[in-house]
């Protein structure tokens, strides 16, 4: 039963991720990414409001594009842009007096729309139950019965918030968690799409014959761990592939922070030294490595690189302790190395 993984191509990961060298501060980093992000969004929404004046076909075209490569994330995954605000008429209770109301489970079609209109909601209300569900290890029967008792885990919310957990795990590192998470939502895909292939049934008389196939026929059984082996190897290239993009994403240009708003230990505003660095060092801090900011110092003079650096910890873009109080390991040799070429 081949997936679609398309709609989750344009996630951007959260900016609010701790993912950041522990010298940097990761406040200020978020916020400058956080501004950059915005004022994409302000240039794109600038840019379709002159093609929508224009009027023309190529304009038009140009807009589709840019609508349908629009990046989501958490502050724009649940404004549902898609769906009309027309009601439509319905018949007359007289008309329709006879006619008894469909109390049949259905599972929502695989449409962006739909998902995303009411997703935030689904979560606030069945967190706890889509974590109980991920957590049964291997024991089919009691996931058979989970699902049966808890029948809110059959729609297209619960195996997308399935699937995003999974690349969350192993982009932090849960490879077993992860695998235990996407047996349980490709078990619960399966019963889905069996739903979905009954038109007009009620989508929970699915549950128990795809139990029962997964437990009689070893052939089933066979074909269902490969496609989770296939599914896992998936879910490891997407996790390296949205932490290569966060890398990139990091190399471009950041937006000044706002100026007046914080003071560093020093007594300096990290958006005025943030905005006065030299190019090489902006771009140093925005790769988040030690030794590109060891590189970028290295084709500055000593009194430069003495002097920017010192404004750079005083105002708190950089601390010399790691985040740390002065820890050991890795970061204590980095922060040697920094400094070493700091004081030459």
């Amino acid at each position: 039963m081949p997936l679609n993984y398309s709609k989750w191509d344009k996630l951007e990961l959260s900016d609010d991720e701790d993912n950041f060298h522990p010298n940097i501060d990761n406040n200020l980093m978020i916020r400058l990414q956080r501004e950059k992000r915005q004022q994409r969004e302000a240039e794109e929404a600038e840019r379709k409001q002159k093609l929508l004046q224009e009027n023309t076909t190529e304009a038009k075209a140009e807009v589709e594009k840019i609508e349908r490569m629009a990046k989501l994330h958490v502050g724009n995954i649940c404004k549902d842009k898609y769906s009309s605000k027309h009601e439509k008429s319905s018949a007359s209770s007289s008309a329709s007096a006879s006619k008894k109301a469909d109390t049949k489970l259905q599972v929502a079609a695989s449409d962006e729309a739909q998902f995303v209109d009411g997703y935030e909601e689904f979560l606030k209300n069945n967190l706890p139950i889509l974590e109980e569900y991920a957590a049964i290890d291997e024991e089919d029967a009691k996931s058979e019965q989970y699902i049966l008792e808890h029948t809110q885990l059959l729609s297209e919310h619960a195996t997308g918030y399935y699937l995003l957990h999974c690349i969350n795990l192993q982009a932090e590192g849960k490879t077993r968690q992860m695998r235990k998470t996407a047996r349980q939502y490709l078990l619960l895909t399966y019963v889905c799409d069996l739903a979905k292939s009954m038109p007009g049934r009620d989508a929970r008389d699915a549950i128990k014959p795809l139990f029962m196939k997964m437990e009689r026929a070893p052939e089933s059984r066979e074909a269902f761990n490969e496609h989770l082996e296939k599914y896992i190897a998936h879910v490891k290239t997407r996790a390296e592939v949205k932490k290569q993009e966060a890398e990139a994403e990091a190399e471009e240009e950041y937006v000044p922070l706002e100026k007046g708003t914080q003071v560093g230990p020093g007594g300096l505003d990290p958006a005025e030294v943030f905005e006065t660095l030299p190019t090489v060092l902006q771009e140093a801090f925005g790769e988040r490595d030690v030794e590109a900011l060891k590189s970028a110092l290295q084709t500055l003079s000593t009194e430069d690189a003495q002097y920017h650096m010192k404004r750079c910890i005083d105002s708190g873009l950089w601390d010399p302790q790691g985040g740390a109080g002065g820890g050991g390991g890795d970061d204590d040799d980095d922060d040697g190395v920094v400094s070493a070429e700091v004081d030459d």
